[in-house]
């Protein structure tokens, strides 16, 4: 079956509406995809099941049928050497698969994994604090209301709040700040805006001064920068990042250790310390505190702004980096037993799903196994 014509078969499945022969040549398919395949069908198969009811729609069968195909993808215990490779591949076919159909195995015996509790994903609310220190609970389903904090108009609505008009003390700061489990934007006052991922804290005037625009930020967040003569300036830590206008992401999350800044286009300067480097689009900068220094790389983009397109991307990612993310969206405690799984971790899974359907698709690969003890994952080998 070509990779075209699994493609067209992906709404039928998952509606539950292919024949017996289609299910056959999808099954024949997935025993013998290359990696890269399965990544492009995965992120199909993802759009497709939004706004779809998979309980109704997919066959009672599907789930079981292509557990099986996923745990004879997996290689035998007694082949060391081709195991990381072959574990990879397996991750890819599991979220493909499993991230899909988890709902329907809910609704049955539950796996190991799964409990009474489902741990659903994190949400658009946030907390604003105001210069006089009021602070305010944004992300209620009310749109159009109107907060007036001074001179300065604040337009809120359920997912981002916008600072209207040209007057403001430029001395007076507003604090965005997510929790654990939640995301918002801001749009500031020069029109600059500003995705804040989970955790995260933007601190920024009511009004930019002529001189420069300057924000400071803990945790991590996305710039889409409006161009201005006028410096656009991110502090974070001992960072100073300094563009004109331009999009990027910073992650400063203490327990990721040091903060990287990624431009996706435009052009910006990063400083730390006594070091300063111009980045080009694709680039990353991190200080290494070994070397005293900037270091560049160049990432994959779309994994580092996976987050703010309502997704986790994995490439060859550990359990535990990736139970960190999980920690902060899904708002709950993450508990090790045993010896820690040394997998390495590739694939895509929607932001959208229940934790108990992540933790599902993880566990298929058979590298890592989970239960879910109140608000904590407890993670083994």
């Amino acid at each position: 079956m070509t990779i075209t014509a699994i493609k067209n078969l992906i709404p039928l499945l998952v509606k539950g509406q292919q024949s017996p022969q289609q299910q056959q040549a999808f099954e024949a398919w997935l025993q013998s995809a290359p990696p890269e395949e399965l990544s492009e069908v995965m992120d199909l198969y993802y759009e497709a099941l939004d706004g779809e009811d998979v309980i109704s729609f997919m066959p009672a069968d599907f789930p079981a049928k292509m557990h099986t195909r996923i745990r004879a993808a997996m290689p035998a215990p007694q082949q060391p050497k081709r195991t990381g490779r072959y574990l990879r591949i397996a991750a890819a076919v599991a979220l493909l698969i499993s991230a899909g159909t988890a709902t329907i195995l809910l609704t049955r015996k539950p796996a190991a994994v799964v409990t009474q509790q489902i741990i659903k994903p994190g949400t658009d609310k946030a907390i604003l604090t105001l210069a006089d220190g009021r602070t305010i609970e944004l992300g209620s389903r009310q749109n159009d209301s109107v907060i007036r904090a001074g001179v300065q108009v604040i337009q809120l609505d359920s997912a981002v709040i916008s600072y209207a008009g040209t007057s403001g003390d430029q001395h007076s700061f507003n604090t965005l700040t997510t929790p654990r489990g939640a995301q918002f934007q801001v749009v500031l006052p020069d029109g600059s805006r500003v995705w804040l991922n989970a955790v995260s804290a933007l601190r920024y005037p009511v009004a930019f001064n002529p001189h420069h625009r300057t924000v400071e930020l803990t945790g991590q967040a996305y710039f889409d920068v409006t161009p201005s003569t006028t410096p656009f300036i991110v502090k974070t830590g001992n960072t100073s990042i300094e563009v004109l206008g331009t999009d990027f992401d910073v992650m400063a999350y203490a327990e990721e250790g040091p903060v990287t800044t990624t431009l996706v286009k435009g052009s910006i300067a990063v400083q730390s310390g006594n070091s300063r480097k111009q980045l080009k689009p694709g680039e990353q900068v991190a200080y290494d505190e070994k070397v005293q220094d900037l270091v560049l790389s160049h990432p994959a983009i779309e994994e580092v702004i996976a987050w703010k397109e309502g997704e986790f991307r994995f490439n060859g990612v550990s359990i535990i980096a990736i139970m960190r993310q999980l920690s902060r969206w899904y708002d709950v405690e993450i508990r090790y037993d045993g010896p820690l799984p040394t997998t390495a971790f590739s694939g895509t899974l929607s932001r959208k799903e229940n934790v108990n359907q992540i933790l599902y698709a993880l566990e298929a690969t058979e590298a890592a196994h989970f239960t879910i003890e109140g608000n904590t994952i407890v993670v083994k080998k």
